[in-house]
């Protein structure tokens, strides 16, 4: 069975609880007892610290060993009926006690992957049976946001096809304030619209305040963003960064269809872009392979979150860019994230890239 399959096969875990007795003991360990003097109706019958003993003993063969019911039944001097019954009521008083393990839950840590990148973690997201990677990049997300956001804390939100998916990976959030960290953006499929849902829907299951920025992520001119940085709404919710706690972002390489910002520049600037070495963004913020932000005059038409608020909050990053390794490495150096969230192929891409 390969790595994934493994993966997503639910695991199932049977623990068997020892029973304290008068008596004595059932070493669940062993998975045996003395059997206790007495007819077998007697052995069987009650909670009397002997047919405790005596289903201690059925469940630790059966479920530890692997002992066929109708086995127990004639090594016991009980009747099949008997021995089932009796599994039945240990399970039901708590001496057996099975577990459904997901197996893709918790993700796969690469802790080797992380301190070889210098960051805090490394996660692989296994896709779930009719899941789409991105949502899967989420889900992961979703569980490193929880683990580090703190009541009363503040978190920045950036919009992405990935993690317009986080509200359905959360079933609660901590009482927190919600900060949006670029401005609305509008991709194939996907609507301005849902850029703004994204951190009101967050911010309704939070309680908390929400600043959300209702300029897109980039304008024609610098004259332009410079005016609407001057509006009320987007100074506060721009300043609002200054106090992040925690911070979600999505990393694009810097190609057709991997970027959101790509789109929005001319040809002519891609190009430059490219031709100066940029080979990830994050919120608009173009990185070179080194993680070095790249200064142009692009920056100054982006409406959004400066890499040095990001560097003084947590940052979680998912990258669905598998076949962009670089983007990743560039992520990693630039000191602006310190969890990232990835594919399995990815991943291998990654540990390629670095020898």
């Amino acid at each position: 069975m390969d790595e994934q399959t493994a993966a997503r096969t639910a695991g199932e875990k049977v623990g068997v609880r020892k029973a304290d007795t008068r008596a004595g003991t059932a070493d669940v360990r062993a998975g045996k007892t003395d059997a206790p003097a007495g007819t077998a109706d007697e052995r069987a019958g009650g909670g009397a610290p002997e047919a405790i003993a005596l289903k201690v003993t059925l469940a630790s063969e059966h479920h530890l060993e692997g002992v066929p019911k109708i086995e127990l039944a004639r090594r016991h001097g009980l009747s099949r009926f008997q021995v089932a019954r009796l599994l039945d009521e240990a399970r039901a008083e708590g001496i057996v006690r099975i577990e459904v393990v997901d197996p893709t839950a918790a993700g796969r840590d690469l802790s080797p992957l992380a301190e070889r990148l210098g960051i805090s973690s490394v996660t692989v997201a296994i896709d779930r049976p009719g899941e789409v990677p991105r949502a899967a990049l989420a889900r992961q997300v979703a569980g490193l946001l929880l683990r580090h956001l703190r009541e009363g804390g503040r978190l920045g939100v950036a919009w992405s096809r990935t993690l317009m998916h986080l509200p359905a990976a959360l079933d609660a959030l901590p009482a927190a304030d919600i900060v949006q960290l670029v401005g609305p953006v509008s991709t194939a499929g996907h609507s301005t619209a849902q850029s703004s849902a994204l951190v009101h829907e967050l911010g309704a299951r939070s309680g908390g305040q929400v600043w959300a920025l209702p300029t897109p992520l980039i304008v024609d001119s610098p004259q332009v963003a410079a005016s609407l940085r001057s509006m009320d709404e987007v100074r506060t919710a721009l300043d609002a960064a200054d106090g992040l706690d925690v911070a979600t972002v999505s990393v694009g390489a810097w190609a057709d269809g991997a970027s959101t910002l790509w789109s929005r520049l001319r040809p002519a600037e891609q190009q430059r872009a490219l031709d100066a070495g940029v080979v990830a963004e994050i919120c608009g913020i173009l990185l070179g392979e080194n993680g070095a932000v790249w200064h142009s005059a692009v920056e100054d038409r982006v409406i959004g979150v400066r890499p040095d608020q990001l560097r003084r909050a947590r940052v979680i990053a998912a990258i669905p860019a598998v076949g962009h390794p670089e983007a990743v490495l560039a992520a990693a150096r630039s000191g602006l994230v310190d969890d990232i969230v990835l594919a399995p192929e990815l991943a291998e891409q990654v540990e390629a890239l670095l020898g």
